[in-house]
């Protein structure tokens, strides 16, 4: 009977992760929009190295963890353009999947105050499922399907979004899997389900010097036939460098997450979920950490600009010496 309830709750998780959620979840996403938007990649001029781990349903046999790697940079030529790349393994049971992506993201500015980026990105989505680690019920074991040793799947995939922002506001829409590819097993077929996001936030500043902030945010999750889920976060920012805050996501879970910036670099956050559902009763809670890496991406100068450059330092030298000359002869 433990065989025939661990098998019940595997598959039954399998299913959730493959055609429920069909991506990988993450909470601490304020620390790395780009895992959901391609557009994102560029708006801060920046280059960035990101690395998430995930562990779902802490303490669950055969529970969802994700390890995701990602990357991009604003080109130092032409900073209104900006690459990307990353990859994620998501292991639920006896299911692994592996998604990696490269992306491609143009900006372009609106006014003085706000920007738009819009980003594409195309990959693909590798299945594997191994049957040998089944552990099914007692009377089920001649069953020729268990004899199998790994089923796979692959699927063609692309991504798609736009940024809209500001140095205090955001708003984005992306759509993964949005090409709605066909999945092909051995013997069934199936599809990548569309998704759809769509975020936006604002940071109020309650001091002059706007060294404390707070940031209210929302994220809204469409996946059909599904209903949209809703994620309502709030943090409190220190100076950029430090913040803590919470999460609520519709029916799901509530968190708690906190973070620092180290030397204006490296970056590290953690959060912790409380399971809302019955399986709170399996589970002590879903673990989240991030490691980011940020440097400014300086803009490379044409042939024209350094010269200009060149001419400007002469004649602020030329300046400075007919300042210095004048107030020594004042002196005198």
């Amino acid at each position: 009977m433990k065989h025939k309830i661990y098998l019940v709750l595997l598959l039954f998780l399998m299913v959730d992760l493959t055609f429920g959620q069909q991506q990988s979840l993450f909470t601490n996403i304020l620390m790395n929009p780009y895992l959901y938007n391609p557009a994102y990649a560029g708006s801060n001029k920046t280059l960035q190295l990101n690395l998430n781990y995930r562990d779902q349903y802490a303490g669950f046999d055969g529970a969802p963890k994700t390890f995701a790697a990602s990357g991009y940079s604003s080109l130092k030529k032409y900073q209104n353009m900006a690459l990307g790349g990353m990859i994620n393994y998501d292991k639920s049971g006896l299911l692994g999947r592996t998604s990696f992506y490269a992306s491609y993201t143009y900006h372009l500015k609106l006014s003085k105050k706000l920007s738009a980026g819009f980003g594409i990105s195309a990959g693909g989505v590798q299945y594997n499922v191994k049957i040998y680690d089944a552990k099914p019920y007692p009377g089920d074991k001649d069953d020729v399907f268990l004899r199998s040793d790994v089923l796979n799947a692959f699927a063609f995939d692309a991504n798609a979004g736009f940024y809209l922002y500001s140095k205090n506001f955001y708003f984005g829409v992306s759509s993964q899997q949005m090409v709605n590819a066909r999945i092909h097993w051995d013997n069934t077929l199936g599809r990548l389900t569309p998704l759809y996001y769509v975020t936006s936030g604002y940071t109020f500043y309650v001091d002059e010097k706007k060294e404390w902030g707070i940031q209210p945010s929302v994220l809204a999750r469409f996946s059909a036939p599904h209903p949209y889920q809703l994620e309502y976060s709030l943090r409190g920012i220190y100076k950029n460098a430090f913040w803590i805050g919470g999460t609520y996501r519709t029916n799901a879970s509530m968190s708690a997450m906190f973070g620092c910036t180290i030397n204006k670099a490296y970056t590290i956050g953690y959060s912790y979920d409380y399971t809302l559902s019955a399986l709170n009763n399996y589970s002590s809670g879903s673990h989240e950490i991030v490691l980011t890496y940020t440097r400014p991406v300086k803009k490379k100068k044409t042939v024209g600009e350094k010269v200009q450059d060149a001419d400007e330092d002469e004649l602020n030298k030329i300046d400075n010496s007919i300042k210095t000359n004048l107030k020594n002869k004042k002196k005198e």
